[in-house]
């Protein structure tokens, strides 16, 4: 990308190269960002968690309404922070349950094979690496820092996201 006049943020430097115009939104949408330290990600966990307490047996508007206010008290987090965190927890573990998903395909194949197997194992390799470059990505949402304290914690936070997603997609 050419010079712009973001270009002196010096927490967020500019590293884009080419017309990548998402990696351009992803950078202003990081200046708009606050970094998750250690200390947000614990609340951030207690609030999920608390929230599928409630909410896992029975997930009604009523019992949802009680749980967000429970979870909100429990965590010490206000609204705007719990929605943008969970927001961060939903990319992420999006992202990295897919390639928990892709992972599972790609050892299940690797016990058959024939030519239609090898294409199959061509195109979710392809998409391993698709989704390894996504989720390095979102370090120019939310900041390198933040992506590689989720990832320390990938396996929890793809668990909760499994569980969240399963509540609220019922129907």
């Amino acid at each position: 990308m050419a010079p712009s006049f973001f270009d002196d943020y010096q927490d967020v430097p500019n590293v884009e190269t080419g017309p990548d115009f998402d990696a351009a939104d992803d950078r202003t949408l990081r200046m708009a960002s606050r970094p998750v330290d250690k200390a947000l990600l614990d609340q951030l966990v207690r609030y999920q968690e608390t929230f599928l307490e409630h909410v896992e047996a029975d997930a009604s508007p009523e019992a949802m309404a009680g749980a967000a206010k429970a979870a909100l008290e429990t965590s010490g987090l206000d609204v705007k922070a719990a929605e943008w965190g969970s927001a961060v927890l939903r990319a992420f573990g999006g992202r990295r349950w897919t390639v928990q998903r892709l992972r599972s395909k790609l050892t299940e194949l690797e016990s058959r094979s024939g030519p239609e197997v090898d294409e199959v194992k061509k195109r979710v390799q392809g998409e391993l690496v698709k989704q390894e470059r996504e989720t390095d990505a979102l370090g120019r949402r939310y900041g390198v820092e933040t992506v590689a304290l989720l990832r320390e914690r990938e396996a929890e936070l793809v668990a909760l996201h499994t569980r969240l997603t399963k509540v609220l997609s019922r129907g």
